[in-house]
């Protein structure tokens, strides 16, 4: 029999109905709904026992779901997102072959978290990494949240199931101290003012750059493609970024990564002084410099 639960959590109070569906462990399957009036005609309609039914009676392999993931993140987007990247898009295709390498013998309506474990295990074997192992199975819950989204499946079988990224085995990152970047600093200052005027020259440009570094916080594939439009009231605005795997200029991955950095007055006019002469981009970027043997 089913019935109505009242939810509340980041995004307000929603109403959860749950229902009896052969197709899950526990005998029962979850729809949500914003108002109760819809959740109260889902149930009262009918929608229930055929989406139950639909479920129950649905046929699809686990390559054909994977296929269809993929053809989501290229074409339309996971989760209301843009379309991945080429460089994503590639990776995703590798991780979907380890996939679909795996001797699926049910359905993807039938499987269970048992039968994820199995994977998961071997995964650990299979794989050349714990790494990669991780990263598959992180795209193929992927896969199974998308299913479900779509009413392929009534839930997520794997979730709670994953390869922790932490081992024992891992060597602590070791952040630089103050004094070790002052040291750094120091250095680049030396060599832009070396008597060898070819040093001193190189020197001059590639000085600004680590300042920014150090100054702003900001991450690599960012203070590489610093825009002279973005130098302005005394910092630094952050609307483009480079694209792994280095051979493209894009944007931020997220909304949060546009943002406006102050920067102390030194640096603010160290680094306009460098894009009076050339845009760091030209510089610093690896992707900026000719292939061997196009000129």
């Amino acid at each position: 029999m089913a019935d109505i639960r009242r939810r509340k959590g980041k995004k307000g109070t929603t109403y959860q109905v749950r229902y009896p569906s052969k197709s899950t462990k526990s005998g029962y399957a979850f729809k949500t709904f914003e108002t109760l009036k819809e959740a109260r005609e889902f149930v009262e309609s009918g929608k229930m026992r055929e989406r139950a039914g639909s479920l129950e009676n649905a046929r699809t392999t686990v390559p054909e779901a994977i296929d269809q993931w993929l053809d989501i993140c290229e074409k339309e987007g996971r989760e209301g997102r843009d379309p991945v990247t080429k460089y994503t898009l590639k990776n995703y295709r590798h991780r979907a072959e380890i996939m679909k390498a795996y001797e699926w013998e049910l359905y993807l309506q039938e499987i269970k978290a048992p039968d994820v474990i199995a994977f998961r295990s071997w995964l650990l074997q299979s794989c050349a990494s714990r790494d990669q192992a991780r990263k598959v199975l992180s795209s193929f819950h992927s896969v199974l949240r998308e299913m479900t989204q779509r009413g392929l499946i009534a839930s997520n079988v794997a979730a709670g199931i994953s390869i922790r990224a932490e081992s024992r085995y891992d060597e602590p990152v070791i952040i630089p101290s103050l004094g070790e970047v002052q040291a750094l600093l120091s250095a680049a200052d030396r060599l832009a003012n070396a008597k060898n005027q070819q040093i001193a020259k190189a020197w001059q440009r590639y000085r600004p750059i680590l300042y920014l570094a150090a100054d702003s916080g900001m991450r690599p594939q960012e203070y590489l493609v610093v825009s002279g439009e973005g130098l302005k009231n005394g910092g630094i605005e952050v609307n483009r970024a480079i694209e792994r795997p280095g051979t493209k200029l894009s944007v931020p991955k997220t909304q949060a990564g546009r943002r406006f950095i102050d920067l102390s007055p030194d640096v603010y006019d160290m680094v306009g002084t460098i894009w009076i002469i050339t845009p760091l981009i030209i510089r610093m970027t690896s992707f900026s410099r000719p292939r061997p043997g196009t000129g």
